[in-house]
C-alpha cells in the first residue's frame, strides 16, 4: 500500500480525472477499501484515495507476469548461480590451495558429512559453495556483493547475507567486514 500512494503522489497530475485500475499481487492489500477498522496512517492513506477514480484489483504474481518480472531483481539471480568461468576458476583454485585439497581427500575418503562434491565443486551445509583462497576469487564476490549497483554498498551486515547464502570460506565475517571497513563510498 505505501507503494501505491508513493506513486499516485508522484502522478498525481496526471491521474486526477481518469479512471485507472491498479493491479496488485497481495491479497490483502485488496481489502484495503473495504476495512472497517484502520490505524491513522490508513486512514489518511484512505483521504487521499478519495480524490482518484480507481480500481484496487488483485492478479497474482504467476498471471501477472510483465509486473512480476519487473519487481525481480535477475542480478540477484546471477550471485546464486554459478557461471561456467566462475565454476572453472573455482575449480581451478580447489586444485591450488592445501585446505581445499585436505577437504577433498576427507570427502572422497568418506570421513567427513559437512562437505561434498558435486561436479568437481565442493559444498557444505546449506547448499553453500565453498570458495578457495586463490585468484582473489572471494575479493571478487564481495566486490559483487557490495560495489555493484544493484548490491548498492549495503554495508556488512547485508553483504555478510548475500554471500553467506550461496558460499562458504572459513573467515568470511572478518574478511567482508575489513571490506566494508576500507570501502570509500561507506
Amino acid at each position: 500500500m505505501t507503494t501505491i500512494i508513493h506513486c499516485l503522489r508522484v502522478w498525481r497530475h496526471y491521474l486526477l480525472g481518469s479512471k485507472f485500475v491498479t493491479l496488485i499481487d497481495n491479497v490483502a492489500t485488496s481489502y484495503f477499501q473495504t476495512q472497517k477498522k484502520l490505524s491513522p496512517k490508513q486512514a489518511r492513506w484512505h483521504d487521499f484515495l478519495a480524490e482518484f477514480d480507481y480500481v484496487l484489483e488483485y492478479k497474482p504474481g504467476k498471471t501477472n507476469v510483465v509486473a512480476d518480472a519487473l519487481s525481480r531483481k535477475a542480478e540477484l539471480a546471477s550471485i546464486t548461480q554459478v557461471t561456467s568461468a566462475l565454476a572453472d576458476r573455482i575449480k581451478q583454485g580447489l586444485q591450488h590451495e592445501p585446505l581445499a585439497r585436505n577437504i577433498i581427500a576427507l570427502v572422497e575418503e568418506g570421513k567427513t558429512r559437512r562437505f561434498w562434491l558435486t561436479d568437481g565443486l565442493l559444498y557444505t551445509k546449506g547448499n553453500r559453495l565453498y570458495i578457495p583462497r586463490w585468484d582473489n576469487l572471494r575479493k571478487e564476490l564481495i566486490k559483487e556483493c557490495h560495489d555493484s549497483l544493484w548490491a548498492g554498498h549495503p554495508g556488512m551486515r547485508r553483504t555478510l547475507a548475500l554471500l553467506n547464502s550461496a558460499y562458504y570460506w572459513s573467515g568470511m565475517q572478518d574478511i567482508i567486514e575489513g571490506y566494508v571497513r576500507t570501502c570509500l563510498v561507506c
